[in-house]
């Protein structure tokens, strides 16, 4: 089921990542970010999709007390905080191209009607020389104030949302991976059990993996937070006070 998820996003990805229409900075990088980010995700949870056969406990344990040691080895959920990050990473980056597409296509709408305005004051042959070579349509952010704050919001919540998973994955996933032995023990078995898991450097790699992905998500969104924070708020500031002067 993943695999075919994952297969039938690729051809979706590649001609959306081919439309030349980059009407904002980094709209082509982001989309490929995605796919990347869904490869990734689907690449490292195959050494955990079978964990529950990876785990062992030596003696005569029973099958309920074998239970019971992997629930409290694994309390907290591994590949299903993985799945949830990267949903938060699709709804952030939709829900901002949503809005980037509405305003865009409010922008060709009110561009269009000026140009039929236009033309409708020349001859018919302007007209369809108009209409036959729309103009391309670049948002811009040096007056759209309320988008780049929007623009803005969209980095400060993929940072956010990322800080959190990296919190989590060096935090509580990979020290459930970091030894390979543990000694079980609980008051509904009796004595004491050494478990072990099977396939740990493999899971710790996989971690380390996301850990990465995660690292250069942050590090690029920063790096588009600071580069709009100067290119459009400080120069724009910077030209009003020049035309005031």
């Amino acid at each position: 089921m993943a695999a075919a998820a994952v297969a039938g996003l690729i051809p979706v990805f590649h001609s959306v990542v081919g439309d030349k229409s980059g009407y904002y900075i980094g709209r082509q990088l982001w989309f490929g970010f995605i796919a990347v980010y869904g490869v990734v995700v689907y690449v490292v949870r195959m050494p955990w999709a079978l964990l529950h056969e990876d785990f062992y406990c030596h003696g005569n344990i029973t099958k309920p007390c074998l239970i019971e040691c992997f629930e409290k080895r694994f309390s907290k959920p591994v590949v299903g905080i993985w799945y949830f990050f990267f949903f938060i990473f699709l709804a952030a980056f939709f829900l901002m191209e949503f809005f980037m597409a509405q305003i865009r296509h409010k922008q060709i709408k009110v561009k269009s009607v000026e140009s039929g305005a236009e033309a409708e004051e020349g001859s018919m042959v302007g007209i369809q020389e108009k209409i036959s070579r729309p103009k391309k349509s670049i948002l811009n952010f040096h007056r759209e104030k309320m988008l780049l704050l929007l623009y803005l919001l969209y980095f400060l919540l993929q940072v956010g949302s990322q800080c959190v998973f990296l919190f989590i994955l060096i935090s509580q996933h990979l020290p459930v991976v970091s030894q390979a032995t543990m000694l079980c023990t609980s008051n509904s078995c009796p004595g004491s059990y050494i478990c072990l898991i099977r396939g740990t450097m493999e899971k710790q790699m996989s971690i380390y993996t996301l850990i990465t992905m995660s690292f250069m998500i942050i590090l690029f969104c920063s790096g588009f937070f600071l580069y709009s924070i100067h290119h459009y708020l400080l120069k724009g500031f910077a030209r009003a006070k020049s035309w005031l002067d």
